[in-house]
């Protein structure tokens, strides 16, 4: 059964709306110029996939990505971790040039 979700529409900016009807415009001309070069089967082929598939493709990366800086999943932590071993590998170094000197 097809379900309808109208909170989707309010997670949706009207920015990614704008990338959409680009890639999707662009597709369509590209299409369009394989149509007249291919002949219109060829062209059919080539406006169903790709004036879709781009322009969801790139809506469901930056939700997924938001929805991982949510959770502390996009790298933030890990970065944090490193930057604070990082900076005791330095202090413990100073330490020891420091002592020996």
């Amino acid at each position: 059964m097809i379900e309808l979700k109208w909170s989707s529409l309010k997670e949706t900016t009207p920015s990614e709306y704008v990338v959409r009807f680009v890639f999707g415009g662009a597709c369509t001309v590209l299409a369009s110029l394989v149509a007249k070069r291919y002949g219109p089967s060829v062209g059919g082929l080539f406006l169903a996939f790709p004036a879709i598939f781009p322009s969801g493709a790139s809506l469901i990366e930056s939700h997924e990505k938001s929805e991982k800086a949510k959770m502390g999943l996009d790298g933030t932590l890990r970065g944090r971790v490193a930057a604070a071993l990082t900076r005791l590998e330095q202090r413990l170094d100073a330490l020891r040039w420091q002592s020996s000197h």
